[in-house]
């Protein structure tokens, strides 16, 4: 079991098709061990409980985190400025979304992706 590096709550292993994700049974945050939130992006329709944006905001504040899985300092990562922001561990590959975040990274892929479609 690990440690969610936010509320250091236990996490849960939640399973979406087949991807497992470890989400903190606490504050919502999700843990992605490398490339399954791009796995995630790719399942259309498909849909885990992301948490409450206003608890995943206060989480947010916290700014120093380790990686659950290797222990590094995780650094900050930006997919659409500032609109989506999380933290990424460099070694490992892996990265934390507080609640909330999740939501908007996959509602980005879908606004890209309808966006292609007006300019083609």
């Amino acid at each position: 079991t690990i440690l969610c590096p936010k509320c250091v709550h236990e996490m849960e292993t939640v399973s979406v098709e087949g991807i497992e994700i470890d989400r903190c049974a606490h504050c919502f945050g999700i843990w992605f061990d490398r490339l399954e939130k791009e796995d995630l992006r790719q399942l259309k329709g498909e849909s885990v409980n992301v948490g409450d944006e206003f608890v995943g905001a206060r989480y947010d504040q916290i700014q120093q985190i380790d990686c659950p899985k290797c222990g590094t300092p995780a650094l900050h990562a930006k997919v659409q400025e500032p609109t989506i922001r999380f933290e990424k561990c460099p070694p490992c590959g892996g990265s934390f979304f507080d609640a909330g975040e999740l939501r908007d990274y996959l509602e980005e892929e879908i606004i890209g992706q309808f966006q292609a479609l007006l300019t083609d």
